[in-house]
């Protein structure tokens, strides 16, 4: 394998975000590269997954439509991609403790589980120069996945903190490893040397988050035309995860899109992005319940089970 070393490449100027959204005015020398818009959706909505899955897809298109916004449906919007999630950290979530996260992706084809993982190195803060500064570079020796590591913001809406919206910056660089890796923290730290700066003991075992993994069931069932060239791509996913000795699932609706390094979107096409997951909601309150980012419920367990030793 050819030996390469990813550098952070986050490129100059940056729309400046405002509670609404983001504005034109170039109020900061980091450029987002994509933001995601999210909405959590209600359990019991998704007892049936598919059905649950076909049910919120149609409240979106009436939206959309009501709203005049384009969609352009995919050829099988219903296709479920499934993958496993999972997070890594020490007992003492060393990791997350300094804004990083350790994520491990496993994919299936038709059921099988494909060979090999997709690890990433997340750091994630609500201070846009934090972020945008923050090391996930990968060691000599191994092979980043993406040409570049992007900037991206994360909107939640209808937050369980204050009930408005929750925007927070990460960068993450993920690169492809085999079954046989192992979690000793100088082992993980050849691949991302970061961790080497976290003064933990080279042989200390990370291990998963909170005990489990994340099935994760997802369609793309479409893309949004705000207009002005603005498309955001729709994600709707379920996580099914062993909490608390029961089953819960977390669902969620999304949308993402990137921002072109040589324009800006016009105030109308960012309007009708930045408030269609608020017209989703006063369209069926039934369907949303108070929103976080999905990981936070693996990090909250665990925290709470370290609390009980």
């Amino acid at each position: 394998m050819k030996t390469m070393s990813k550098i952070l490449q986050i490129p100059i100027l940056i729309m400046f975000i405002f509670v609404t959204g983001f504005s034109s005015s170039p109020l900061n020398e980091f450029k987002l590269n994509s933001s995601e818009y999210k909405l959590l959706l209600a359990p019991t909505k998704f007892d049936d997954i598919d059905q649950g899955f076909r049910d919120y897809w149609a409240i979106v298109k009436t939206v959309a439509e009501e709203q005049g916004i384009p969609i352009t449906e995919s050829e099988h919007p219903f296709k479920i991609k499934r993958k496993d999630i999972s997070f890594f950290d020490t007992q003492n979530l060393d990791l997350k403790k300094n804004g990083y996260m350790l994520r491990r992706k496993n994919k299936y084809n038709n059921g099988h589980r494909i060979p090999g993982s997709e690890f990433s190195l997340k750091f994630r803060s609500k201070r846009l120069k934090l972020a945008a500064t923050a090391d996930v570079v990968i060691g000599e020796g191994y092979t980043p996945k993406d040409e570049k590591i992007e900037l991206e913001s994360d909107i939640v809406y209808f937050t369980k903190i204050n009930g408005g919206k929750e925007i927070t910056y990460s960068v993450q660089n993920p690169v492809e490893l085999d079954e046989s890796q192992s979690f000793k923290v100088g082992e993980i730290a050849k691949v991302y040397p970061v961790l080497s700066s976290f003064d933990l003991p080279e042989d200390a075992e990370l291990g998963l988050v909170a005990g489990v993994s994340a099935e994760e069931k997802m369609i793309r069932p479409g893309k949004f035309e705000f207009g002005d060239g603005l498309k955001g791509r729709v994600d709707i996913t379920v996580w099914i995860v062993e909490l608390g000795g029961e089953q819960i699932k977390i669902p969620e609706f999304s949308f993402d899109h990137p921002f072109p390094e040589d324009r800006e979107y016009s105030e109308e096409a960012l309007r009708k992005c930045t408030t269609f997951i608020e017209k989703l909601q006063e369209k069926a309150p039934e369907w949303v319940v108070p929103g976080k980012l999905k990981a936070a419920y693996l990090f909250e367990s665990a925290m709470q089970n370290r609390g009980k030793k």
